[in-house]
């Protein structure tokens, strides 16, 4: 006896289930709930804070997706301090690699790092002008010397990490929920079952897959970063 076995042919397209829209916020908190299995919202306001708490704790390292050279200002005549009102990053950055300066033509020069205390002994009433050598960052502002004369420079900054605009509603999306989405639900379910749901094992569970998670980030930064050559350092 035969046995005809009919199929539907193959599978011509992956299910609709799955959105080519970038991930948001709101996805990461479906997720969320439901990998806990909560079918009635009764975690909602938990997760949201996981979430955000999970963004705080993350930004403070540099990924591929939040290291920019495009934070810049314009000096001013007499000027040696800058904040957030010459650019609202400055206050938040959490590691400056690089300053530079330029000029209306587009030449660059290399601002050298120095200590705060340095530049307090030398940035005095007598102090010259002219295009900054020097940099600190102190108090969460950028301290330039010599003090900028007329001449305009625009200074730029290379940064990493720094922090993202904040998401303030569940449709929004950002690097966080599109870069680092298994990332941030991995942190987020650890804060969540150790927080809120008080399960040790369940939490030793998502921490480990955070730091799998963090671990793969960290590698393709480096990877994406890396010049492929050893560079011999001068102690």
């Amino acid at each position: 006896m035969s046995i005809i076995v009919t199929t539907g042919g193959p599978i011509s397209s992956l299910s609709t289930a799955i959105s080519s829209a970038a991930p948001t916020f709101g996805d990461i908190l479906t997720a969320i709930a439901d990998d806990i299995d909560d079918t009635t919202g009764e975690y909602t306001a938990q997760i949201t804070s996981a979430i955000l708490s999970a963004i705080r704790y993350c930004e403070r390292f540099a990924y591929y997706f939040n290291e920019t050279r495009d934070i810049t200002f314009p000096t001013v005549d007499g000027q040696e301090w800058y904040d957030g009102a010459d650019n609202p990053a400055i206050p938040t950055l959490v590691n400056i690699a690089m300053v530079y300066t330029e000029d209306s033509n587009g030449e660059r020069w290399y601002v050298k790092r120095a200590m705060p205390d340095d530049i307090e002994l030398i940035s005095d009433n007598s102090a010259s002008r002219g295009r900054p050598y020097a940099w600190t960052y102190f108090g969460r502002r950028i301290r330039l010397y010599p003090i900028p004369s007329s001449t305009v420079y625009t200074v730029r900054l290379q940064v990493g990490p720094y922090r993202l605009d904040q998401i303030t509603d569940q449709g929004q999306s950002n690097a966080w929920t599109t870069e680092a989405f298994d990332l941030i639900k991995a942190r987020a379910k650890y804060i969540l079952y150790k927080d809120t749901i008080k399960d040790a094992a369940m939490a030793s569970e998502a921490l480990n897959d955070f730091n799998d998670q963090q671990a793969m980030l960290l590698g393709e930064t480096a990877s994406r970063n890396s010049r492929g050559v050893i560079i011999a350092t001068a102690f």
